[in-house]
């Protein structure tokens, strides 16, 4: 499952509500928002929180939102389920007896970096409802704050064996929250990755089940990557390409991983003709090669690089992957996805 997290202040009700709109349409199910804000007057949220809770009950989303106990100095766990909210993330500061006691009605999400086995035990010990139970981590507005790559995954990992569906954020690229406007990542690693690169990561390394978005919009460019990965693919930029048959149609790597290169299962096989030498320059990571005639039976080989190769006059250099696209090369080599190209250019970097 995808989410968006939203702010009730930050930025206009009818461009929320737009914004929740069109993720929707593309496959997005969960919608995250915080009561907790110091910086919003609590008399201003009442209104978007209960239009945001309409457009999820109506659309089947999940609704959760972000509170502690001083959101109750202000509303009521009643105002909240009349305003559509259907789970409640609780960070700190609640006693386990209250926590329990809510799981019975609530969905409810705990701090997932914080969650050890005497906390579980003591959940346990006070009845909760585990079936409503799940495991939450943080965004992280300041650099240099967020999560440790190995101990998020050890941790997930525990999580998981213990029943509790993880949920975790990666930034977007487009409109980018306050107050620092640096990206709302859970890892550090992520700030300033992909959007979609950081997906990858957290569902196929990561141990996360549910991943949201914590800025306020996506890219274009990123939000195809979401759709074709929807439809089971991986789509890649690519920059400064050369005419080539290799641009149409999807490619899997070889089940023999080569340790130096991505080779197309493909495309060697279904091509037949000749091709010249040209372009035969460094190859640097990224780059996207196809095997001249030089290189006899092998001509059409069609390659993605993984390490620095020297030039080769039997190797044709056709175009690059985009840079924000380089990390998702090592899930390509490893998983077997099937990957596709899409040109792109600066304004969708």
């Amino acid at each position: 499952m995808s989410g968006v997290l939203v702010s009730l202040t930050e930025q206009s009700l009818e461009k929320t509500m737009e914004y929740l709109s069109y993720m929707q349409k593309n496959g997005f199910k969960s919608i995250f928002t915080s009561l907790q804000i110091p910086e919003e007057d609590p008399r201003e949220l009442l209104e978007p929180l209960t239009r945001i809770g309409e457009f999820a009950l109506r659309h089947d989303m999940l609704f959760m939102v972000d509170v502690s106990p001083r959101t109750f100095n202000h509303f009521s766990l009643q105002q909240l389920k009349a305003s559509g909210v259907t789970g409640l993330r609780i960070d700190n500061g609640m006693e386990i007896d209250e926590i329990a006691e809510l799981s019975h009605e609530w969905r409810v999400a705990l701090n997932a970096s914080t969650i050890d086995q005497a906390f579980l035990d003591g959940l346990r010990e006070q009845q909760a409802n585990f079936a409503s139970l799940e495991a939450w981590h943080n965004y992280y507005p300041r650099p240099e704050t967020g999560l440790d790559l190995t101990v998020f995954q050890s941790q997930n990992r525990w999580l998981q064996s213990q029943g509790l569906t993880v949920a975790a954020f990666i930034p977007g690229d487009g409109d980018l929250r306050g107050p620092l406007h640096e990206g709302l990542p859970s890892l550090e690693k992520h700030r300033h990755m992909s959007p979609f690169a950081g997906y990858l990561e957290l569902v196929q390394e990561c141990f996360v089940d549910n991943v949201l978005i914590g800025d306020l919009s996506v890219s274009p460019w990123t939000m195809q990557q979401f759709l074709a990965w929807n439809e089971g693919t991986v789509l890649l930029g690519v920059e400064k390409q050369r005419p080539s048959h290799v641009w149409e149609g999807a490619h899997h790597n070889r089940p023999d991983i080569a340790r130096d290169v991505i080779r197309s299962e493909e495309a060697r096989h279904h091509f037949r003709g000749s091709i010249l030498p040209e372009h035969t320059v460094e190859r640097p990571i990224g780059a996207l090669t196809i095997d001249n005639d030089k290189y006899l039976r092998y001509c059409g080989e069609f390659q993605i690089v993984l390490r620095p190769l020297p030039a080769d006059e039997r190797v044709n250099v056709i175009g690059y992957v985009a840079p924000r696209d380089i990390p998702l090369l090592s899930f390509l080599q490893k998983k077997g996805h099937p990957f596709q190209f899409l040109a792109t250019t600066s304004n969708s970097e």
